[in-house]
C-alpha cells in the first residue's frame, strides 16, 4: 500500500465509480427494452451495491448520503413517480446524476482536500481489496492497480 499515494488511490476509486456508473447505465438501457426485467433489476441493484462500497471507501459524506437517499426512494418510490413512469429508472437515474455531480466536485477538489485518517483509509481499502478486484475487469490497468495494493 505504501507504494501508492493517497490521492492515487482516491483517483482510482473515483474512476472505478465512473465505470460502475457506465455499467449501470448499460444495464438500465437493457432493462428498459428487455422482457427479463426481474433479472436485469437484480444486476442493476448488485452494481449499485458495488458502487456504494466504493463510495463508502471514498468517504465523502455527500456521496454516502446519496445512497441513503436511494434506499429511501426504494421505500417510497410509488409516491414519487408520475403515472406511467418507470420507478426503477427514475430511482437509478436520480442516484447516478447526484453521484456524477459529487464525483466531479471531488475530482476538482482533490488537490486541496486533506484526507481524514489515512491509516484507517489504508486499512479500509486493504479490507475491501477483493471486492474492488471483483468490480474491475481482470487484466485492466485498474485491476492491476488494486491487485498491487
Amino acid at each position: 500500500m505504501s507504494r501508492y499515494d493517497y490521492s492515487d488511490i482516491m483517483m482510482e476509486l473515483m474512476e472505478l465509480c465512473r465505470e460502475l456508473k457506465s455499467d449501470i447505465m448499460q444495464q438500465l438501457n437493457y432493462y428498459r427494452a428487455s422482457v427479463y426485467k426481474t433479472e436485469t433489476a437484480k444486476v442493476i441493484e448488485r452494481k449499485i451495491e458495488q458502487m456504494r462500497i466504493v463510495a463508502d471507501l471514498i468517504g465523502d459524506e455527500l456521496l454516502t448520503d446519496a445512497f441513503h437517499d436511494y434506499e429511501e426512494m426504494k421505500k417510497n418510490s410509488s409516491l414519487l413517480v408520475a403515472p406511467g413512469e418507470c420507478v426503477l429508472s427514475m430511482r437509478v437515474m436520480n442516484l447516478l446524476q447526484v453521484c456524477e455531480k459529487i464525483c466531479e466536485q471531488l475530482t476538482l477538489e482533490r488537490q486541496s482536500r486533506q484526507g481524514g485518517d489515512r491509516q484507517q483509509f489504508a486499512r479500509n481499502v486493504q479490507r475491501h481489496r477483493r471486492e474492488l478486484l471483483s468490480m474491475c475487469r481482470q487484466g485492466t490497468r485498474q485491476w492491476a492497480f488494486f491487485n498491487a495494493l
